[in-house]
């Protein structure tokens, strides 16, 4: 009958607007953004974008998502900006070479790389003079790599830092029933000096190179700073450089280490909340002070599902920012 089939398209049509409406409120969660696109270019020899929101200051925080991101990577970033817009400073967002799906044809060498092009960049040219970090998921990564192995007068200007997520990529992968095979495919690449190649598409949800699937995998890789097996003095050695070149930077500088409670990409042997009290442990060395610790009980990973986990994550880091006038 003729009203049956109304019927069917009213749920339809109703059906499309809700789903509609959950895109729009969500692409709105994460924020709009007024400011200035430009291009820097990179050690490579090629020119990435990134953008800064208005009004142009002196003082800029460097918002670096995980693994898939780019620009506008995490729902609190509109938070992020509008914090940054209180205390005096403006919000960068680059792409990187390694954004969206390019991490799996690089290193975070290349990350820590670019990242020094962008502050030169900033700085000769935008007016930067002082910068702080914010790293979301394998961001916190690209975070730590760089304030060791970054370009030291662009080391030397970061005076504060947050770690948003820094859970580990191996533990999430020693879980799955194929990682022991996987993990002996990319070990026979680099071997046999193939680390560039291509692994298998069974083994990863996104093309991704030998070279970089051990260092995101294997344990003790380039990535691995944040498993909760490696020792207190593996840890240190991964991490304590961050405490060290932070304090050299501005004896009030500190680093928010903030971790998920509920982080869908964590084991649950893991125990978290004394995970997060060794890597603020291991940051800070034989001195403390320089490590603000933040367990977010309810919070899963990215901050997305929780009430209110976004807003005290931003807030804690807007009290860093505060420190440092």
């Amino acid at each position: 009958p003729n009203w049956r089939f109304r019927r069917h398209m009213l749920l339809r049509h109703l059906l499309s607007s809700l789903l509609l409406l959950e895109r729009v409120m969500t692409s709105q969660s994460y924020g709009t953004f007024s400011g200035d696109l430009f291009r820097y270019t990179v050690p490579a020899g090629y020119g990435l974008a990134a953008f800064e929101s208005s009004p142009l200051r002196p003082d800029k925080v460097i918002l670096i998502g995980g693994l898939s991101d780019g620009p506008i990577p995490v729902p609190y970033t509109g938070a992020l900006d509008a914090a940054c817009r209180r205390k005096g400073w403006s919000l960068v967002q680059p792409v990187l070479s390694s954004s969206y799906t390019g991490f799996g044809h690089g290193m975070l060498s290349r990350d820590s790389a670019e990242l020094s092009s962008l502050i030169r960049f900033l700085s000769a040219e935008r007016g930067g003079r002082r910068f702080a970090l914010v790293g979301h998921s394998t961001g916190c990564q690209i975070c730590c790599h760089f304030l060791r192995h970054g370009e030291d007068a662009t080391v030397d200007l970061v005076a504060a830092c947050a770690l948003q997520a820094p859970v580990s990529d191996r533990e999430g992968a020693e879980t799955e029933p194929l990682y022991a095979d996987n993990l002996g495919i990319a070990q026979d690449l680099v071997a046999r000096g193939e680390g560039a190649e291509m692994m298998p598409r069974a083994a990863f949800w996104a093309p991704i190179c030998a070279e970089r699937f051990l260092s995101l995998q294997g344990r003790g890789g380039e990535d691995d700073f944040f498993s909760s097996d490696l020792t207190d003095a593996e840890l240190g050695a991964r991490l304590r450089h961050v405490g060290d070149k932070l304090r050299r930077c501005d004896a009030r500088s500190r680093i928010l280490v903030a971790y998920s409670g509920r982080d869908e990409y964590v084991p649950e042997h893991v125990d978290r909340d004394r995970l997060l009290t060794r890597l603020c442990a291991a940051i800070e060395g034989d001195e403390e002070g320089v490590a603000v610790p933040l367990m977010l009980d309810e919070a899963n990973h990215n901050l997305s599902k929780g009430e209110g986990d976004g807003e005290r994550f931003v807030a804690t880091f807007e009290d860093i920012l505060n420190n440092l006038k």
